[in-house]
């Protein structure tokens, strides 16, 4: 049978593991989401009448070359998951840039100058209330944890006015999550992630 001192230093035991173990949980929960988010949203911005959007391609600042097109990619995905807005099939936007592009002389492959009569055509010959295009400032993919780093905005396309604007960026490794043993986050959670945190200050 135990005694009452053993009791208590069981119990004294049992109450620094759960505090260990809670301490753990909140470290878990906190590993790997290091990233700053900027946003602004215009004040006279009305969103409630944009029903479709398109997600133009978006401009690669990084040195992956590739990386233009997985944000461009998770951000559609995400966005569809949302079901705020309808949003035009990738296919179709290319065709109508393909046809834009000629019309205004612009070069094959060269990103495309949106002034406000571009804007209007674009949403014209797309049928779109706005579109949504942006830059990868950063696409870092190393073993210690890489850095995934967005900026996105939406504009209306009947005004050319900036509805509204965010830079998100997510990290894959953090002292966390070193302590704990955890592998590093991927490119393509980072990329989730940071895209989620850019439509956060949005939907």
């Amino acid at each position: 049978m135990y005694n009452i001192s053993d009791m208590l230093n069981r119990s004294a035991r049992l109450r620094r593991d759960c505090v260990k173990l809670i301490l753990i949980l909140l470290l878990l929960t906190v590993a790997g989401c290091g990233g700053k988010v900027v946003r602004y949203i215009n004040p006279e911005a009305n969103f409630s009448y944009i029903r479709k959007v398109a997600i133009l391609p978006f401009n690669n600042l990084s040195s992956d070359r590739y990386a233009g097109e997985k944000v461009r990619a998770a951000l559609t995905v995400d966005l569809l998951s949302r079901m705020t807005f309808e949003v035009m099939e990738q296919g179709e936007v290319s065709k109508v840039l393909t046809l834009v592009m000629r019309a205004t002389g612009a070069e094959e492959g060269m990103v495309l100058e949106l002034d406000k009569e571009t804007l209007k055509l674009l949403g014209e010959r797309l049928g779109v209330q706005a579109v949504i295009l942006g830059s990868v400032d950063d696409y870092e993919s190393r073993r210690d944890g890489g850095v995934v780093s967005v900026s996105v905005r939406m504009l209306d396309t009947s005004s050319g006015l900036i509805l509204w604007q965010a830079k998100a960026s997510a990290t894959g490794s953090s002292l966390t999550r070193k302590m704990l043993g955890l592998d590093s986050k991927n490119s393509s959670d980072l990329t989730r992630k940071a895209v989620s945190r850019a439509l956060n200050t949005l939907l």
